[in-house]
């Protein structure tokens, strides 16, 4: 199975909640109105980290704990946290870091069809 730096097939939960994770960053609004800032916060800030074994075990919660609350202020913002977070838990689980360019992390995991 491909890793999911390559495709979006996950094989467990902590493969399965990173992809929420990404998925909902790429598409949020750019600049966030106050309404859409309460949200992102919420589901970011207040999300249930489900992965409890293995390489990547609590490695969201963690970052959370350990670097503050992911900021919502924008969409570049929180996928450079995002970043951050999942290359501390990449290097925790002994795996090669990601590269956290902005214009990068969008070409992966937003497609370019000008939806939303």
């Amino acid at each position: 199975m491909a890793s999911l730096a390559d495709t979006n097939e996950t094989k467990d939960i902590c493969g399965a909640q990173w992809l929420l994770l990404w998925s909902t960053a790429a598409y949020a609004p750019e600049n966030p109105s106050k309404d859409d800032k309460v949200a992102l916060d919420i589901f970011f800030n207040k999300f249930q980290d489900l992965c409890r074994h293995g390489p990547y075990a609590q490695g969201y919660s963690n970052a959370l704990r350990d670097h503050g609350p992911a900021p919502t202020s924008s969409r570049r913002e929180l996928m450079l946290w995002l970043c951050m977070a999942e290359n501390r838990c990449r290097t925790t689980a002994g795996l090669a870091t990601i590269r956290c360019r902005y214009s990068d992390l969008m070409s992966r995991w937003r497609y370019a069809d000008g939806y939303l």
